[in-house]
């Protein structure tokens, strides 16, 4: 089995050497990440001769705090998914009725590909990661998707691993 490994490393800036470790703080553990339809979407469109709805791009930061992974509910529907069921999620603001979907993570810095039968449709409006220049946030990875990885946070050393199997 092949385990793929990512490390990150919070940098005062491009091209800098020196590491900062309140880039964590700030930042988080964060990824650049692409929201596709899921692959079974993608073949049955492509077979009929449907175009397939272009990805949509932003981070993704890890979220041990959320139970099941969640995407910005507005890019789920610029793919033109509709829910698959609706859960009742316990928010900061207290509980909420919110979509579920089914959607594919493709992280490009590293080659990943994930399936999820289940994402959670979030309002993520707004929410920007603080790195230069500022990008928006339009995932948060949870406990759902983490169980497979190993995820090492060094905060003195700033910087943050996953390992992930089978990618």
């Amino acid at each position: 089995m092949a385990i793929s490994i990512y490390n990150h490393f919070m940098t005062t800036g491009p091209g800098a050497v020196p590491i900062h470790p309140d880039g964590l703080v700030l930042a988080g553990a964060y990824f650049p990440i692409e929201v596709h339809v899921p692959t079974v979407i993608a073949d049955t469109l492509a077979q009929a001769g449907q175009p397939i709805p272009p990805p949509q791009l932003g981070l993704a930061i890890i979220d041990t705090g959320a139970t099941v992974t969640a995407i910005h509910e507005a890019a789920l529907t610029a793919l033109g998914l509709t829910p698959v069921n609706s859960v009742t999620m316990g928010t900061a603001n207290g509980p909420s009725v919110q979509n579920v979907y089914a959607a594919r993570i493709h992280f490009p810095t590293v080659g990943w590909n994930l399936e999820l039968q289940q994402v959670v449709g979030s309002n993520l409006s707004g929410q920007i990661i603080p790195i230069q220049p500022p990008q928006p946030l339009i995932c948060l990875i949870g406990r759902n998707t983490l169980k497979e990885w190993v995820l090492v946070w060094n905060g003195p050393g700033g910087f943050w691993t996953v390992a992930v199997s089978g990618q």
